[in-house]
């Protein structure tokens, strides 16, 4: 698109739909439903995949494997995607996430299931990475913000249709067609877009993956996942290995404009502090989303298909604070928005961290997670548009995957520290996580008051993890205090 396209809103496209865009929107907004589907799918089952493999102290590593994974091959993609175009590195990305997909489906343990998981998010990482940078190399700028709602509305008409479907399969099949049903999705998505996304720009820079620095990120991300898991001494060691593998991996690339990961991408500000403020979001209301369906179906003893239908309200908040965010950001500017919107989380969740300690009432629980949703949703919109501003187009697919992976780096933090301190206290007031299985069949095999009490730790760690989460969302005004510094 030309500058002028971008300014007059007389020339060029008028909407993401119109003919010359038509094309790339659909595929996009599939790969962003098939990526929908998954996470909330995925959650919705995890209080069936705990009943049916056992291995209970390794299920939140069924979503942390998938995160840690997606999240490297983020990083990986932008650098192929600033050499090689979008549309060569969305085809592999689709078949490597159907094939994760499928061997998903079948794996016979926990352990396989995590396995296949980390195979399918990296797919899932490049299919995210390629689908954000195809927003901002495909659409005029003033279009960008619409583009990212657009995305928003189907991962909220997901958020609805997702876990519905996702009960469907649970009461009528099982767990293992929540992985399963993503082969139609993803070769729909290979096939809308396989000549659709936009391809290598003219000059394009060299596309670099050093297996170094891919090693380091690797190492990175598995040690903070670690340090958060373990919640115990041994987690000061890792966090030490963590920041020194990032140290000497930003201190290798300093002043190299090709490297993979570029230091201004992801420290000091704005972009920096921009993908930490959100990430921190991220890891406090996407780990209290994971886990409310272990909540309600495990301490509060509801159907499965309740249990499933419960993660729609984060969801459905998250689809309105990003429309109503886009609406803002158009008058007063996109910061507003991450600014305002980071307020909500803290507050929210602090709330219904209160209500489930006082008692076992979900309203609350539900309104609170809803607001935290309205407030990540606009705050994380923004953010996108706000970084499209802030970069030049020969670094946007790096730039992207550094700020996606940060966010991907949010959400595995927040399940992992959801799921430590809510099998912590399980372990700790039952001495044994795995009864959680037990009272999740339903098989008789627990006694009614051994049963009564691990309802109970569920509840009380499930409390215990969204007040830390609530902690969590606060910290993330501290990056944004120097956000705000470096723009204005």
């Amino acid at each position: 698109m030309n500058a002028t396209s971008d300014t007059d809103p007389s020339l060029g496209p008028s909407s993401i739909f119109d003919a010359s865009l038509r094309p790339t929107t659909v595929a996009i907004l599939t790969v962003v439903a098939m990526s929908a589907f998954e996470g909330l799918a995925v959650t919705a089952a995890l209080p069936q995949v705990a009943q049916s493999l056992g291995s209970v102290s390794l299920l939140p590593w069924v979503v942390t494997s998938y995160m840690l994974a997606a999240g490297v091959s983020t990083v990986a993609t932008g650098a192929l995607v600033d050499g090689h175009g979008v549309s060569k590195v969305f085809r592999v990305a689709v078949v490597v996430f159907v094939l994760g997909s499928l061997l998903s489906g079948i794996a016979p343990t926990m352990e396989i299931l995590v396995g296949a998981r980390f195979l399918q998010g990296i797919g899932a990482g490049a299919v995210n990475a390629v689908g954000l940078t195809a927003v901002g190399l495909a659409f005029p700028r003033r279009l960008v913000g619409r583009a990212f709602a657009a995305n928003a509305n189907v991962w909220g008409i997901m958020g609805v249709a997702g876990p519905l479907l996702a009960g469907l399969l649970l009461l009528v099949a099982s767990w293992r067609w929540i992985f399963l049903v993503n082969l139609p999705i993803g070769l729909a998505a290979l096939w809308m877009g396989w000549n659709a996304m936009p391809g290598p720009r003219k000059n394009a820079g060299p596309a670099r993956v050093p297996l170094f620095d891919l090693i380091a990120l690797f190492l990175f991300t598995g040690l903070v996942l670690f340090a958060v898991d373990s919640l115990s001494a041994v987690s000061f060691l890792a966090v030490t290995g963590a920041v020194s593998i990032g140290g000497l991996l930003l201190w290798r690339n300093h002043g190299n404009d090709n490297a993979m990961v570029l230091p201004r991408h992801t420290v000091g500000a704005p972009l920096g502090a921009l993908g930490w403020s959100v990430a921190l979001l991220m890891a406090g209301g996407i780990g209290v989303q994971a886990f409310l369906p272990l909540y309600v179906s495990g301490a509060l003893g509801y159907s499965k298909v309740v249990a499933a239908l419960t993660i729609t309200f984060f969801v459905l908040g998250w689809t309105s604070g990003a429309n109503i965010g886009t609406r803002v950001a158009d008058r007063y500017g996109a910061l507003a928005v991450v600014q305002g919107g980071s307020f909500l989380p803290p507050v929210s969740l602090g709330v219904a961290a209160i209500a489930l300690f006082s008692y076992d009432a979900l309203i609350p629980v539900f309104i609170g997670l809803y607001i935290a949703g309205v407030g990540i949703g606009a705050s994380t919109n923004s953010a996108l548009a706000l970084l499209r501003t802030l970069v030049d187009d020969d670094e946007i697919g790096r730039a992207t995957a550094a700020h996606q992976f940060l966010r991907n780096l949010g959400f595995a933090i927040g399940n992992a520290m959801v799921g430590a301190v809510l099998l912590g206290v399980v372990a700790r007031e039952t001495g044994d996580v795995e009864l959680i299985r037990s009272v999740l069949s339903g098989d008789g095999e627990t006694s009614v008051e051994l049963g009564q009490v691990v309802s109970a730790a569920i509840g009380t760690g499930y409390a215990t993890a969204a007040a830390v989460a609530a902690g969590v969302t606060l910290v993330a005004q501290v990056p944004l205090w120097a956000l705000r510094r470096s723009i204005r």
